[in-house]
């Protein structure tokens, strides 16, 4: 089984290489281009500026030494874009190292550099980035379903109003009593005087007192 047989396609994914030794910047690029990668090439820092803004690469290999600019100045740069970047030197020392990954490099190789390791320190960037860019996917969908749900319990509590008001009303027209009617007072009717005893009065006259007869003997 082949080297190349070894790792995923690259297919969908590019790459930039940053070089000034054409030699190896030739044969990184051909490696890569075999295993699907599509591969920009730059032979100098500038270049390699150029090429990260305007063809946005997954990852990019980048000489520490080029003859215009620093590498670690490139890389500076391009971590505040957020680049995934692995640094090649040929000449690796421990404090450089150690700056690089303080810089922010995925990792440090020094040259010659072992093409499966390269390609699989590559892979585990691509599977970092994918990690990325899915979290920045679901962080995107949190406020769309945050506010999903506010909208559902708010709707839950307009309907729950909804009910007790129209409860409170039904409650309200089935209990009106209508007040009951009073029936009339009659008047008592005036008795009638018997007939014979009753005095007769006359205008203008006094009435004479009454009296009892007293017999005569």
């Amino acid at each position: 089984m082949s080297d190349l047989e070894l790792f995923a396609s690259g297919q969908g994914r590019r790459i930039l290489i940053v070089d000034d030794d054409e030699a190896v910047l030739k044969g990184l690029s051909e490696y890569f281009a075999r295993l699907g990668y599509e591969v920009v090439r730059a032979a100098t820092g500038q270049q390699g500026l150029d090429g990260f803004k305007s063809q946005e690469p997954d990852v990019t290999i980048l000489d520490l030494r080029l003859p215009d600019i620093d590498g670690m100045q490139i890389l500076e740069i391009m971590r505040r874009k957020r680049a995934l970047v692995i640094l090649l030197t040929g000449y690796g020392d421990i404090p450089t190292a150690v700056r690089a990954m303080q810089l922010g490099a995925e990792n440090f190789l020094t040259k010659p550099v072992d093409l499966p390791h390269l390609v699989a320190t590559v892979e585990h960037a691509i599977e970092k980035l994918d990690l990325r860019r899915e979290n920045v996917r679901l962080r995107g969908m949190v406020p769309t379903t945050r506010r999903k749900v506010f909208q559902a319990v708010a709707a839950l509590v307009l309907i729950a109003a909804a009910l007790l008001v129209g409860r409170f009303v039904g409650r309200v027209g089935t209990s009106y009593e209508a007040p009951p009617e009073i029936a009339p007072v009659k008047s008592a009717a005036p008795r009638p005087e018997p007939a014979g005893t009753g005095s007769v009065k006359l205008p203008g006259l006094a009435q004479p007192a009454s009296s009892t007869a007293v017999p005569r003997r």
